[in-house]
């Protein structure tokens, strides 16, 4: 359908015409050119073989008379005669000799009653010609390498005189006189060529036969035969019609095949030339006629587009299409006008409601989005083109075991919550509300809902609720464990023993240092979340951090019969960082560990220096961290998956303050995966200028 309506514009059928038209006028002026061409090269190389013919007839016809005179010269010699009637056999050949070389001969015979008497020459066959009754001929040598012209004169009874010459002699001459090519046939092999080393074949003998016989009208490239690189046409001259002897002349055509050729090539070069001018002469045409039409077309197109601000100011030399654009102008200012009202009072309206927090969107009857506020598309994260025009099942997708979206819609003047499934998986719970609306004529809308993201409020909601429940829970145990070993202090102190004594002060300790611990995480997170947190960077040795943070995180190792070892820290070694917040990073990290460990598990504190920074790993043998958890696991209120009841404790706080920490030090943090197994959780500090690596 695309090609069809490509070939019914203006301009196209315009260029199209003009194309065929050029061709037509090239195709009608150079075919009868070119036949002409070819015919008149045709007719001009015949003209010059048949003049050679005629040359080569007179001189065969000069030959033969010339012969004939020779032989009755010689038949008239006193001294022939005289040898003759002495019967001088060796005087006669020799005589004989001296005659045909001062005649110019290859042959001198005298014979007697039809039988040889002496002759001079190649071996021939003598008796042959004695016997023959023709006055003049042709006659083969007895090798058959040659062929000879001869005729005889008569002497007195019974003597008479033949004298002959080589024929290749003969067509040597002829070749020189004439400048053809001769091929002397017989029986379709070539005896004799004009050319000795020329090797013709019996097939292209008969080619040459074949081009003598085309008619005159045919191409003279038809005509041509090639022969030894070069290009001859023929024509065959019957001189012997009783032994079927043929003479055929050849021309060389190789210049005027080649001069036809070089004009047919200029000749087509230049119709391609005036045809390619006339095509671009039509296209120019064409685009100038078309172009005006075309510019008043996108002009309309962009109207209909909505896009009235590009004035119409189209110049053409056709009075109609001026008139025309001039009446599209007029249009154009008046169409702009309505539409600017129009506009004004619709971007009015849409102000009002893409100020509104809450997304707004009408449906028809068949439940398609007819308008949606930009708060609908921030709401369920899609663009507007995406909503609009679309049913409403469509774009807001039911959770897992819901009805459709639709289905769930509020009654008139009620609100709703429904939940509903973005395009990427994630759920969101919105507010609804449905309002009926009479629609207006443009528009078939019948219903407007109001739509309100709830999903965060729901989610604080909730999350608020588990934070008390774990807050509760995480002051309660350490405040009861204290309660009761300072009530036992209190009561039993002078009858405890020193052992029973330092276990009680150990737990009262360890209650102080969980609820210390506790607390710090919860300031830490509190400063955080207000934007107020800061860090206090210093030159500090990291050997003080590590032991610090050991010796604080040292009776919760024993309490839960842990080991934790680290390596030989090197004084020099000068992190720059927060003191108090970098231990805490450390007891984090440990208390972490020990949460997750085994019974009698090892914790062990690597360090190594990297490029310039620290890094320290705590590494405990838990059972890892799940890759589906890596992402969320330094998020606020985050939890690994607990295999015991020690790793359930907690807020979910401590690696959420670590990672601020960290990284408001410039350094980076992250979790390994351990061959052996266990959790590696690590970080990065930077190195003072003044340490040592």
């Amino acid at each position: 359908m695309y090609p069809d309506r490509r070939l019914r514009r203006l301009r196209s059928q315009l260029v199209l015409t003009f194309l065929l038209s050029s061709l037509g006028i090239g195709i009608s002026i150079g075919l009868p050119v070119l036949l002409l061409i070819n015919r008149q090269a045709s007719s001009q190389a015949q003209l010059l073989l048949d003049q050679a013919i005629l040359t080569t007839r007179a001189f065969l016809a000069s030959e033969t008379a010339d012969l004939q005179n020779l032989a009755l010269l010689t038949s008239q010699r006193p001294t022939l005669r005289s040898l003759l009637q002495e019967g001088d056999i060796s005087s006669l050949e020799s005589y004989l000799d001296t005659l045909r070389s001062g005649a110019g001969l290859d042959l001198i015979l005298v014979c007697a009653d039809r039988r040889a008497v002496q002759g001079i020459g190649e071996s021939i066959s003598l008796n042959d010609l004695c016997q023959s009754n023709s006055q003049s001929g042709y006659i083969a040598q007895a090798s058959g390498d040659d062929l000879y012209m001869h005729t005889s004169a008569s002497l007195d009874s019974p003597y008479k005189v033949v004298v002959g010459k080589k024929l290749s002699l003969i067509l040597h001459e002829l070749q020189e006189e004439t400048g053809l090519l001769y091929l002397l046939v017989q029986n379709g092999q070539v005896l004799r060529s004009s050319a000795p080393a020329l090797v013709v074949s019996p097939a292209l003998t008969a080619d040459l036969q074949n081009s003598a016989a085309q008619s005159d009208n045919s191409s003279l490239l038809q005509r041509a035969i090639p022969l030894n690189d070069h290009l001859y046409i023929a024509e065959v001259l019957a001189i012997d019609s009783s032994s079927e002897l043929q003479l055929i002349n050849a021309l060389n055509v190789d210049n005027q095949v080649a001069v036809q050729q070089e004009l047919n090539r200029t000749l087509t070069i230049a119709l391609f030339l005036i045809v390619l001018l006339a095509f671009g002469l039509g296209v120019w045409q064409s685009q100038r006629i078309s172009r005006p039409i075309v510019e008043l077309a996108e002009a309309a197109g962009k109207f209909r587009q909505g896009d009235l601000d590009a004035p119409v100011a189209i110049q053409s030399s056709v009075l109609e299409i001026s008139q025309l654009a001039n009446t599209l102008e007029d249009a154009r200012i008046a169409l702009q006008h309505s539409m600017e009202q129009l506009q004004a009072e619709k971007a009015w309206i849409e102000h009002v409601l893409n100020s509104i927090v809450e997304g707004t969107l009408t449906l028809d009857s068949q439940n398609r989005i007819t308008f949606a506020s930009a708060g609908v598309g921030k709401i369920i994260e899609r663009e507007l083109n995406q909503i609009i025009a679309h049913k409403v099942d469509e774009v807001f997708l039911a959770t897992d075991g819901e009805v459709t979206f639709s289905q769930q819609l509020p009654s008139v003047g009620q609100q709703r919550r429904v939940s509903i499934k973005l395009a990427n998986g994630q759920e969101r719970l919105l507010s609804i509300s449905k309002a009926n609306l009479i629609p207006p004529v443009a528009s078939d809308a019948n219903r407007a809902l109001v739509i309100r993201d709830v999903t965060n409020e729901e989610y604080i909601h909730r999350l608020l609720g588990d934070f008390m429940a774990n807050i509760t829970h995480e002051f309660r145990t350490p405040l009861a464990a204290l309660e009761a070993s300072s009530e036992l202090l209190l009561d039993n102190l002078h009858s405890l023993s020193p052992t029973e004594t330092k276990d009680l002060l150990v737990s009262l300790n360890l209650g102080i240092t969980n609820l210390q611990t506790l607390i710090d995480n919860l300031i830490e997170a509190s400063s955080i979340e207000a934007g107020r947190f800061r860090v206090s960077l210093q030159s500090i040795p990291f050997e003080d951090i590590l032991r610090e943070a050991q010796e604080i995180m040292q009776p919760l190792i024993e309490r839960y019969e842990l080991r934790l070892t680290s390596s030989p820290v090197s004084e020099s070694i000068l992190v720059m960082a927060d003191r108090r917040r970098t231990v805490q990073i450390l007891v984090n990290l440990l208390s972490n560990a020990i949460k997750h460990s085994p019974a009698h598990g090892l914790i062990r504190i690597n360090h190594a220096v990297e490029a310039h920074r620290l890094r320290v790993e705590v590494v405990d043998e838990g059972g890892g961290v799940p890759l589906e958890q890596r992402d969320n696991l330094f998020r606020r209120f985050s939890h690994l998956e607990a295999r015991t009841e020690r790793a359930k404790q907690g807020l979910g706080l401590g690696l959420s303050v670590v990672k601020a920490i960290v990284e408001a030090q410039q350094g980076e943090v992250g979790v390994a995966d351990q061959a052996e197994g266990g959790n590696c959780f690590w970080f990065t500090l930077p190195l003072s200028n003044g340490s040592s690596s």
